[in-house]
C-alpha cells in the first residue's frame, strides 16, 4: 500500500480503505503540520487544523474529487483552515477586526474548498506575472516569514520590502476587485490576512 501513488490512494480511500487512509495520513501529517505552525506558532491548533482537515476527507471520502496534485490540495486545505482560524479568534488591531468581520461573509461565500482554490489560483497566476522581487518577497510573506527575514533572505533594506508588499498587494486588489466583483471585499480580506498579519 505504500508504493501506491496519492491518487490510487484515494481511490482505495473512496472505497473505504482505512489502509489507504492511514498512508494517506502519514504520508503527508508531518509536512501539513509544518505549514500549518509556520502560520500559527502553536502546536495544539496547528494540530487541530491538519486532524480536521483528515476528518472531513475521511466523512466525504465518497463526494472527493481533486483536481490537482493531492499535496496541493491538502497544503490549500491547510491554508483555508488556518484562515478559518483567524476568522473564528478575537483580534484587538482594528485593522485585523475589520478583516476578519469582512470574512464572516466566508461561510456563504466560500462555502467549499472549491472556491478557495479559484481564488488561489487567480492569486498565483497574477503573481508569476509580476517582476521577479515582487513574486519573491510575495511567496516569502505567504509562508508567513517577517519582513527583517524577507529582507535579510533578499538582501534589501525593511521599508523596501513593505513597499514591495504594499505594491503586490495592491496589484492583486486590482485584479481580485475585477475578476470576483461580488466578493471582492471578503477576498481583500483573505489577502490582507495573507500579507498583513
Amino acid at each position: 500500500m505504500e508504493s501506491l501513488t496519492d491518487s490510487a490512494l484515494l481511490v482505495q480511500i473512496k472505497g473505504d480503505s482505512h489502509e489507504a487512509f492511514d498512508v494517506l495520513f502519514e504520508r503527508y501529517w508531518k509536512k501539513l503540520y509544518q505549514t500549518a505552525h509556520a502560520r500559527l506558532d502553536d502546536d495544539v491548533i496547528a494540530q487541530d487544523v491538519v486532524q480536521e482537515i483528515f476528518i472531513k476527507i475521511w466523512q466525504r471520502r465518497k463526494q472527493l474529487e481533486v483536481h490537482t496534485s493531492v499535496e496541493n490540495y491538502l497544503q490549500s486545505a491547510v491554508r483555508f483552515g488556518v484562515i478559518s482560524h483567524f476568522r473564528s479568534k478575537k483580534a484587538n488591531d482594528l485593522q485585523l477586526q475589520n478583516a476578519l468581520e469582512r470574512i464572516e461573509l466566508l461561510e456563504d461565500s466560500i462555502d467549499s474548498l472549491t472556491d478557495y482554490f479559484a481564488l488561489e489560483k487567480t492569486l498565483e497566476d497574477a503573481v508569476n506575472c509580476m517582476p521577479e522581487m515582487l513574486k519573491q518577497v510575495y511567496l516569502l510573506r505567504s509562508e508567513n516569514h517577517s519582513v527583517k527575514a524577507i529582507a535579510g533572505q533578499l538582501g534589501l533594506a525593511d521599508q523596501t520590502v513593505k513597499n514591495y508588499i504594499a505594491e503586490v498587494s495592491r496589484r492583486l486588489r486590482i485584479i481580485i476587485a475585477e475578476k470576483y466583483p461580488e466578493k471582492h471585499l471578503t477576498y481583500t480580506a483573505l489577502l490582507f490576512l495573507l500579507l498583513h498579519k
